[in-house]
């Protein structure tokens, strides 16, 4: 492969790792909500599990290097799709009784 492709792979994987970092921060923390309930601290707990996700990600993704992209690129893409369901479930739903 040409230079200038390992540069965009080496980008793109810690994108991808960003992103999938991110959304399992975000996954998790909404889980804890709904274990937890309405005690618990939804604002600042999102802000930071996906900061640590995300971070976490990337780490990952600087660790794995270049073998990172398949693997990180597929579970960015299924946990994204998985969040803009879980989004578009809680939000078509309407409220509890």
């Amino acid at each position: 492969m040409s230079e200038e492709r390992e540069k965009a792979r080496a980008k793109l994987t810690t994108v991808f790792g960003w992103v999938a970092g991110g959304t399992a921060g975000v996954l998790a923390n909404w889980g804890l909500y709904v274990a937890i309930g309405e005690s618990y601290p939804v604002t600042w707990t999102t802000f930071l599990l996906f900061l640590g996700g995300a971070f976490g990600g990337m780490y990952l993704a600087d660790r794995l290097g270049p073998r990172g992209f398949a693997p990180l690129g597929i579970g960015a893409g299924v946990l994204f799709a998985v969040l803009v369901g879980m989004v578009l479930t809680v939000t078509l739903a309407g409220t509890r009784p």
